[in-house]
């Protein structure tokens, strides 16, 4: 007789929840209390699409149980109910240890089920063995190389004690998310059935799974968005997950290696199979299958596949063998010009096995040499140029990350210093030259402090007063944050030096203020300590317009200074205004020659996509900003634009051309001007290049950016 188990539907109008109604029966080979876990666990998979699976252990009479679940929802029911399905496989833990990884498994048993459309009713079927599909070896982590660049990388959900607690965001489609973690499960070994996951945390919870996909609350998180540019990590798992090579020492002592039982390793002669009223169990042993749904349906055909072992390979071949795939890898990862990942897999591989370099060394090194340089570069400036990437330190860090492990790889692989290599270093200091910047919209106002003290430990003011142009700027902000004569409006503010515009300042603190409007008069301000005036004040009114600073001591009695307030705005809005006393003291921000590029079409120079933010940040309330050629003549007649055309630098070099006397460039350097201009050079012709304010007669103001 087969085994029998007995699902039943949820009550006569109850309407199913988040995990459905179901009562399991009594079952021999089952304990209660397994049975009554599996009951709570229900059938969380809604969506009419997609699957989930889950793999967890539970305690129940006095074992450990290894459950191997899929849960979908498809169609309807023979009620014409919704249809959600849950399908269980349960193992014991001796059965468990001669069978390839849990995720394995879900990804190659043909076993699942999708519908269940008949009524409740008795199934009987016939002994049969599991179905896999066949798959590649795990190891090396071919998967995990193709996601995100380095079979290494499937260490990151191991420890040196077994499983670690990872959460997976942004993974591939579900199978190959399985195979992903069947790949890393392969690297434990016998302890691979440690390692609880779930598919999906946001369908079926993270509680009891040690990898969980789409949960943020575990302790270390794995993006595969951005995993491709995080290093790798080291050890020797690392190592065999990138090539699948065991060390000397590891194959010395055969007993302490940690490596995957091969999918084909189970036993084919002691797997069964019943189906039984709503339920599949597949049998060895102990070893059962649950199908859980709130209906049954008729008996399906039995399918019988025998699975052969595979045959012993010796160390020996087993080394060529991955030392092939990995030649194949490795010119694959060129030939999508990946040559940062080709690199690492050539030193991994070579780290593991001598007879690879030998053999390879002729056919691959030269390759990697040759492109090392401008292939990283390449690809570090892709995430560089990006628009916005001012404002996204992350990614800038990501970019600096990866040029330093580019870095360490070519002197590792002894890429030459050429051209090419010159260049990625300078990519590099430009990433890290962009942590000590930060865009904020900027108001220049320049004018006059008017400061007064009592003495170096007495209390000191200084006031600032605005022109009608910086007024009325300031008065269309204070209308565009929404403050009202009727309602303030609640800001963070704090003064900084301003020695240079877009510096980043981690250092000084805001303060709580507000934005408050009266007939007479508008006030942005810090709120004022019981007692004292306050700290940051700027006034607009019709009897004077000027900005105010209240210090405890001595300090704010120096006239000849650059400071700036900035307000943050309640839904996070900013606005700064740099209040210039001394043009002579402040310095130009040099973004580089890359924040430029040339149109070849149409001669025009302008800033690059990643720059044009720090460029339209600025407001200079006495006039515009315009891009401009070094040596360019001022008052400049011609309104100024960030875009520069050829007729600018033509016109600056036949000035130059006939100009005499004091403040004339040399000859040679006029002559070479020309001649990049006559090469279509416009660029070269007029570097460096700035950002420069001009007033409403054409006179220069402060230069705020360079590109040098």
């Amino acid at each position: 007789m087969p085994l029998q188990l007995i699902f039943t539907s949820a009550p006569q109008g109850l309407t199913p929840g988040r995990s459905g109604y179901c009562t399991v029966a009594r079952h021999p080979a089952i304990p209660d209390r397994l049975a009554q876990l599996l009951e709570s666990v229900g059938t969380p998979h809604e969506r009419p699409e997609g699957e989930t699976f889950t793999f967890r252990t539970l305690e129940a009479g006095g074992k450990n149980w290894c459950v191997l679940s899929r849960f979908v929802a498809r169609g309807l029911d023979y009620t014409q109910r919704d249809n959600r399905l849950a399908h269980h496989l349960i193992f014991s833990l001796e059965e468990a240890a001669v069978l390839p990884p849990p995720a394995a498994i879900a990804g190659r048993w043909k076993g699942w089920r999708n519908e269940w459309s008949g009524a409740p009713t008795w199934l009987e079927g016939e002994e049969r063995p599991l179905q896999m599909e066949t798959q590649t070896p795990l190891t090396p982590a071919v998967t995990w190389r193709e996601e995100t660049g380095t079979g290494a990388k499937a260490a990151w959900l191991v420890n040196a004690s077994g499983p670690a607690a990872v959460g997976i965001l942004n993974p591939p489609e579900t199978l190959r998310l399985l195979r992903l973690l069947a790949e890393a499960s392969a690297l434990l070994g016998k302890s691979s059935w440690a390692a609880t996951f779930t598919t999906d945390a946001a369908t079926t919870g993270s509680e009891g799974f040690l990898w969980a996909v789409n949960s943020t609350s575990a302790p270390a998180i794995i993006d595969f968005a951005t995993a491709k540019s995080l290093p790798a990590p080291s050890g020797d798992i690392a190592r065999q997950a990138a090539a699948g090579l065991t060390t000397p020492k590891a194959q010395a002592k055969p007993a302490e290696r940690r490596s995957a039982v091969p999918p084909s390793a189970a036993p084919a002669n002691n797997v069964s199979a019943w189906t039984i009223g709503g339920v599949i169990i597949l049998a060895a042993g102990a070893t059962a299958i649950f199908l859980l749904n709130r209906n049954q349906e008729p008996t399906p055909s039995a399918i019988i596949v025998e699975v052969k072992p595979p045959a012993s390979d010796t160390v020996k071949t087993d080394e060529i063998l991955k030392a092939n795939r990995a030649l194949t890898e490795i010119q694959g990862l060129m030939e999508a010009d990946d040559f940062m990942g080709a690199a690492k897999l050539w030193l991994e591989t070579s780290t593991l096995s001598p007879t690879f370099v030998r053999n390879y060394r002729e056919q691959i090194l030269p390759r990697i040499l040759g492109k090392f340089s401008a292939s990283v570069t390449k690809q570090i400036l892709a995430r560089l140029d990006r628009p916005g990437v001012l404002n996204d330190p992350k990614s800038i860090l990501d970019a600096i990350a990866e040029a330093k492990e580019a870095m360490r790889l070519g002197a590792e692989i002894a890429v030459p210093q050429d051209e090419q290599w010159k260049r990625l270093r300078a990519v590099f200091e430009r990433a890290q030259s962009l942590t000590s910047i930060e865009v904020r919209p900027t108001m220049i106002i320049p004018g006059e402090w008017r400061t007064g003290e009592s003495g170096p430990n007495s209390p000191s003011q200084a006031d600032f007063p605005l022109s009608h142009a910086a007024a009325d700027a300031i008065a269309k902000f204070v209308e565009a944050s929404g403050a009202t004569q009727r309602e303030s409006v609640q800001v963070r503010i704090r003064l900084t030096a301003f020695t240079s515009p877009h510096l980043r300042d981690d250092r000084s603190k805001f303060l709580n203020g507000e934005i408050r409007r009266m007939p007479q008069s508008t006030w942005i301000e810090s709120t004022p300590e019981p007692g004292k005036l306050p700290a940051i004040g700027i006034n607009l009114s019709n009897r004077r317009n000027e900005a105010s600073l209240n210090f405890p001591n001595g300090e704010g009695a120096r006239a000849g200074v650059n400071r700036m307030i900035e307000v943050i705005l309640p839904k996070g809005e900013r606005q700064c205004f740099a209040l210039i006393g001394d043009l002579k003291s402040l310095q130009t921000l040099n973004l580089g020659p890359d924040a430029l590029i040339l149109d070849p079409d149409t001669g025009v120079i302008r800033p690059a996509a990643w720059a044009e933010s720090a460029v339209n940040a600025f407001q200079w309330v006495n006039g515009s900003i315009g891009l401009y050629p070094v040596g360019h003549e001022f008052p400049d007649r011609d309104l100024p634009s960030i875009r520069a055309t050829r007729s600018v630098l033509e016109t600056d070099i036949i000035r130059l051309e006939n100009k005499q006397g004091p403040g004339t460039p040399p000859y040679e350097s006029i002559a070479e001007r020309r001649r990049l201009f006559k090469e279509g050079k416009f660029m070269q012709a007029g570097a460096p290049w700035s950002i420069q304010a001009v007033d409403a007669n054409g006179a220069a103001g402060p230069r705020l950016l360079e590109f040098r």
